[in-house]
């Protein structure tokens, strides 16, 4: 299984346990994630529920160990932590539209291998 079926598979996963839950809005911003990720050639994120029908996001990749996301229907929050806080901005995001300049600069950088 590559990273992007395990990706796809937790995303199926977080909506088949809580079906009446999401928002089918939610789960559109939740796809223009993955597919913006997988465009740019981005690494596959982890997927998990989130306390409210949301979903979250991280990776265990060097330089974004730090970062995690929380997708909901109408925003993405954006939190990055140190030793002792956290940074947190939203991310407002309606399905189909595009990302901020400062939401992909957040993002794990392209891997180049992907991209040829």
């Amino acid at each position: 299984m590559t990273q992007w079926e395990r990706a796809r598979r937790e995303f199926e996963s977080c909506v088949a346990e809580r079906p009446s839950e999401y928002e089918p809005t939610t789960v559109a911003v939740m796809n223009d994630i993955l597919e913006l990720l997988q465009r740019t050639g981005r690494p596959a994120p982890n997927i998990w529920p989130g306390y409210w029908p949301a979903f979250c996001v991280d990776w265990d990749l060097p330089g974004v160990e730090n970062l995690k996301l929380e997708v909901f229907a109408d925003r993405i929050e954006v939190y990055r932590y140190n030793e002792t806080l956290f940074d947190v901005w939203d991310e407002d995001h309606d399905p189909g539209n595009a990302f901020s300049e400062a939401f992909l600069n957040e993002l794990p950088s392209p891997d180049v291998t992907l991209l040829k």
